[in-house]
């Protein structure tokens, strides 16, 4: 789409997957459809697109369940806004190719280089009526929204100096503007919440689906032991906390669990998530999100090892899962049998779970029906360390300052120097994590988990 820049126009097709949430249209690039040579114009300055190139991409549409856009560059310094020639193009393209792929969106979208870094416009046909881009997140890369991410907010507030002096005042703005989902409010969770709120993220959605436990008053943030007596949900806690520490975060709060389709709704619109949970269908659906709706992810946990009364290990483990790294199964992370058990309906586990209990007290092994899987141990200080770290990473990845430089970083703080480990992994090529990234709602054929029919309906705190 760039190939005469920066003086002249150029396009490129593309096929895009989405999503109707009950509030937005979200869009994600699944592949681009290069044109070949003499199917656009090279004598004209501006984006002429010629007969056989438009038609290939029609018919292609009949082969594949994807949206049809056009990307097109306009020359460096001006703005990314429609003119009269992209107007009557979008007109035209979006009856035509409603013929080929009948309801499915037509994507425009139009690239400049401004003094201020790399703007995006874009409009959708759909249903009948435009819709305009208001947001925009790629990979690695800062580019805006033009006009609205390109809408500086006021210079840094007096909380957030010293954050804008290390990173400048466009961080912060990035920061204001952007949307964290974290999944898990426990003690991982709220700790990597307070430190997203505290360094000025505008937008939170929040996900779990307990209560709290006095077990629990140790490492929540924000929990108080009226909490644990009024069983009060986790999510609700953890609102509460950020409205104490920042009233202008907006939080979306669900108690709930990934991949229920109302929480999918919500976390879709995040700029990046992360997962405190220690469940093997979380961080599934989380590397499932990231590769499909092409939302970064870090998933973190924590474990205390210990022997003859000593605390032996005290380990946390940071994972990133990006579009195209390799899923939890190609990391060997999922046990089968967890995951099974976490998924069953609750008749089918309490008459498991009796059945494993007679076995045992007739002298016959247990685990045929049920098997008790041991709790990971953890405790306030490592779990406030692993979520703070977390968060410290979606931050970099939010304001394009850096990047997570690990795949999957294991660090053993007992060890000499932390033991620190990144265990380099590779995907398996048949696995389903290798096809349909970027494809949202299209690809759900090769999901990687979906929900239970049995999960109640999710509520919001």
């Amino acid at each position: 789409m760039c190939r005469r820049y920066p003086d002249y126009e150029w396009a490129t097709f593309a096929h895009f997957g989405w999503r109707h949430t009950p509030s937005e249209l979200v869009l994600t690039l699944a592949r681009l459809a290069p044109s070949r040579p003499g199917e656009l114009d090279d004598d004209v300055g501006h984006v002429a697109i010629r007969e056989p190139y438009t038609l290939r991409v029609a018919l292609d549409a009949e082969q594949h369940p994807l949206a049809i856009g056009v990307i097109h560059s306009h020359p460096r310094h001006c703005p990314p806004a429609p003119s009269t020639t992209d107007d009557d193009m979008d007109g035209y393209y979006s009856k035509y190719f409603a013929g080929f792929a009948p309801d499915r969106p037509y994507v425009s979208l139009i690239l400049s280089e401004l003094d201020d870094g790399t703007a995006l416009s874009g409009r959708v046909w759909w249903r009948g009526v435009w819709n305009h881009l208001t947001h925009v997140a790629v990979e690695r890369s800062r580019v805006n929204a033009w006009p609205g991410d390109r809408l500086k907010a006021p210079g840094a507030e007096e909380r957030h100096q010293r954050l804008a002096a290390a990173f400048g005042d466009e961080a912060t703005s990035r920061l204001r503007r952007s949307t964290v989902a974290v999944i898990g409010a426990g003690g991982t969770g709220s700790a990597a919440i307070e430190t997203l709120v505290r360094a000025g993220v505008g937008r939170l959605v929040i996900v779990d689906p307990d209560h709290l436990e006095r077990s629990n008053l140790e490492r929540v943030h924000g929990s108080t032991p009226a909490d644990a007596a009024q069983k009060t949900p986790k999510t609700a806690i953890a609102k509460r906390h950020v409205a104490t520490i920042d009233p202008a975060c907006h939080v979306d709060s669900f108690v709930g669990a990934l991949p229920h389709p109302a929480v999918v709704d919500a976390v879709v619109t995040a700029d990046v998530m992360i997962g405190c949970t220690d469940q093997q269908h979380s961080r599934l659906a989380l590397s499932d999100i990231a590769r499909r709706y092409l939302v970064p992810a870090i998933d973190c946990g924590v474990v205390l090892e210990g022997k003859n009364g000593s605390v032996t290990a005290q380990v946390i483990q940071c994972v990133r899962f990006l579009p195209d790294d390799p899923c939890p199964l190609c990391r060997q992370m999922i046990v089968p049998e967890q995951l099974a058990q976490e998924l069953m309906d609750p008749a089918d586990r309490a008459q498991r779970q009796a059945a494993a209990a007679d076995a045992v007290r007739r002298g016959y092994e247990g685990a045929a029906y049920w098997r008790d899987l041991p709790q990971l141990n953890t405790v306030g200080y490592l779990t406030t360390m692993a979520g703070a770290m977390a968060a410290g990473y979606a931050i970099g990845w939010i304001t394009g300052r850096f990047t997570p430089p690990f795949s999957r970083l294991q660090m053993n703080l007992l060890a000499p120097f932390f033991d620190v480990t990144n265990l380099e992994q590779s995907a398996e090529e048949d696995c389903a994590c290798r096809r349909a990234r970027g494809w949202a709602d299209q690809g759900a054929v090769d999901a990687l988990i979906s929900a239970p029919s049995h999960w109640q309906t999710v509520r919001q705190s």
